[in-house]
C-alpha cells in the first residue's frame, strides 16, 4: 500500500556527525581492527580540525553503536567492524518529533469501531464509553525490518484517512488538517518504558515480555478535546529519538 518516498533531506551533518561516519569508515574498511585503539583524542582534534568536545561527542556516538569501547587509561578500543542495526531520529526541534526518518513505510494493518473501555480510556486520556476508530498499522524499513507498531484513534468522521495513510510520509493528523479542515493546535506528547503488548510481540517479531518505549500523541484544537491519539510501540534496540538541544544567551536577560 505503501509508496515509496524518494525526496532527500538535505540539512547539513554536524561536524561530530562527519567524524563518526569517516571512523565507521575507516573501522568498516578494516582501517583499525577488533581490539585495535583509535587515535587518541588530541590526534582527532589535530587531524578534523574540531574541538575536544567536538571529538568525544564523536566518540560517544561510536560506543553508542556499539564499535568501540572507552577504557579509562587505555584509550578507545575497537570492539565490532559493523555498527549495532538501529535506526537513530535526530531531533533538532519539536517539531522533527512527529515524524519518521525517510526511508520508513507506514502501512495499515486493520481498522474497526470501539467503544472505549475503562482501562484504555486512561491510557488514551479520553472519556470511557467515547467512540473511536483505531487504524492499527506497521512501520517498517525499506528491507522490511518493523520498527514500531503504531495505533491511531481518530474521530469516527475521520476513519476514511486511513485510505490516506502510506501513500507519502505526511503524518496522519496533517491529513486530517488538509482534507477534513480541522487544525491541530495542539499536540502532547508522552514517553515511557513498559513491556511489548500481545499485539506488539505478534507483529514486531519479538518475544513476550520484552522491553518496548511507547510514545502516545494526542491532537486536539483547544479548547475542543482530542480528535486523534496514537500508541507507538518501539521493541528494545530498533529505534533511537535523538535530541540535540542549544542553549542560547540573550542580552541584557538572565537565564533561570
Amino acid at each position: 500500500m505503501a509508496k515509496k518516498n524518494t525526496s532527500q533531506n538535505n540539512r547539513p551533518k554536524t561536524r561530530y556527525q562527519k567524524i563518526v561516519d569517516t571512523l565507521v569508515s575507516d573501522i568498516s574498511h578494516g582501517r583499525y581492527t577488533i581490539g585495535e585503539k583509535l587515535p587518541t583524542e588530541s590526534e582527532l582534534c589535530i587531524k578534523f580540525k574540531v574541538s575536544r568536545h567536538t571529538v568525544r561527542e564523536a566518540l560517544r556516538r561510536l560506543n553508542e553503536l556499539g564499535l568501540v569501547e572507552r577504557r579509562r587509561g587505555s584509550g578507545t578500543i575497537v570492539k565490532i567492524l559493523e555498527p549495532t542495526k538501529k535506526y537513530v531520529q535526530a531531533l533538532s526541534n519539536v517539531g522533527e518529533f512527529l515524524k519518521y526518518p525517510e526511508d520508513t513505510e507506514l502501512s495499515v494493518l486493520n481498522v474497526e469501531d470501539i467503544i472505549v473501555g475503562s482501562s484504555l480510556s486512561k491510557k488514551l486520556g479520553c472519556k470511557t464509553n467515547s467512540k473511536w476508530s483505531r487504524i492499527r498499522c506497521i512501520r517498517k524499513t525499506k528491507a522490511e525490518v518493523p520498527i514500531c507498531l503504531v495505533e491511531i484513534y481518530v474521530k469516527p468522521k475521520f476513519s476514511s484517512v486511513e485510505k490516506l495513510i502510506g501513500h507519502d510520509d505526511t503524518p496522519v493528523y496533517a491529513l486530517i488538517e488538509r482534507h477534513f479542515n480541522q487544525t491541530a493546535g495542539k499536540v502532547d506528547i508522552e514517553l515511557y518504558a513498559d513491556t511489548i503488548t500481545e499485539e506488539g510481540v505478534k507483529q514486531l517479531k519479538v518475544e513476550p515480555n520484552s522491553p518496548a518505549l511507547v510514545v502516545i500523541r494526542r491532537y486536539s484544537d483547544p479548547p475542543h478535546s482530542y480528535f486523534e491519539i496514537s500508541i507507538i510501540e518501539h521493541p528494545s534496540g530498533r529505534f533511537i529519538y535523538s535530541m540535540e538541544l542549544e542553549q542560547k544567551w540573550v542580552t541584557g536577560r538572565t537565564l533561570k
